[in-house]
């Protein structure tokens, strides 16, 4: 009887633990439901390490656009992004921005990218592609107009209105990889020669793409 009522203690202590344990677990969860990204350690597939909560401000909270350096694309277009490594509380949220500025006439190349997208036009008007190989997905967008680009899915935005347009995009990444086609083509070190056979072009284009886009070959 006694062996019996001491089992009994023990299963209900360790019944107890259990969930002790897991409450705990959850009530932490609930209580802290971000991780500002150590950029300083090395990025896993679950994200980056964490820094210790009490560093976090309510600053680390906010990330603006405003004075930060673009990345100028080669058609009269700057975008600026907010990925993890600008915006470190994003690590482990599965999601990022960017916005673009593009001047009268100003695109971003046919590209794809490693994530979902959306778009919404905040200024301006643009027309916008998703290319596929029997098929292609042609809108125009003008200021409140939003539209989803499928991760992998070759696609391209031009300001097709008057003076300047903005936009802004949302992905389903907190470090988004971009491709851009005139990158993959021409930005390498594949024998002219070759690359206009293997890409039906002229090799006189080729090779003004190639000295443009900083090839060799």
């Amino acid at each position: 009887m006694n062996s019996s009522k001491e089992m009994m203690n023990s299963i209900l202590i360790l019944l107890l633990c259990a969930l002790f344990s897991s409450t705990s677990h959850a009530s932490s969860i609930t209580r802290q439901n971000f991780c500002k990204a150590d950029l300083n350690r090395p990025d896993t597939p679950s994200g980056y390490q964490c820094l210790p909560s009490d560093t976090v401000t309510a600053a680390d909270f906010k990330y603006s656009f405003n004075g930060k350096p673009g990345i100028p694309l080669p058609s009269n277009t700057l975008i600026f992004l907010a990925t993890v490594h600008q915006f470190p509380m994003l690590n482990g949220l599965g999601i990022s921005a960017a916005l673009g500025e593009f001047e009268e006439g100003g695109f971003i190349p046919v590209h794809d990218d490693d994530a979902n997208k959306i778009v919404m036009v905040i200024e301006g008007q643009f027309d916008v592609g998703l290319l596929t190989p029997l098929k292609s997905y042609c809108n125009t967008l003008i200021p409140g107009d939003i539209m989803v680009f499928p991760k992998g899915q070759p696609h391209y935005l031009m300001n097709s209105g008057r003076g300047k347009a903005v936009a802004v995009a949302a992905y389903s990444s907190p470090n988004p990889v971009f491709r851009f086609l005139y990158e993959e083509l021409f930005a390498n070190d594949v024998p002219s020669r070759i690359l206009s056979q293997v890409s039906f072009l002229d090799k006189h284009q080729v090779r003004k793409f190639k000295a443009r886009f900083n090839g060799t070959g």
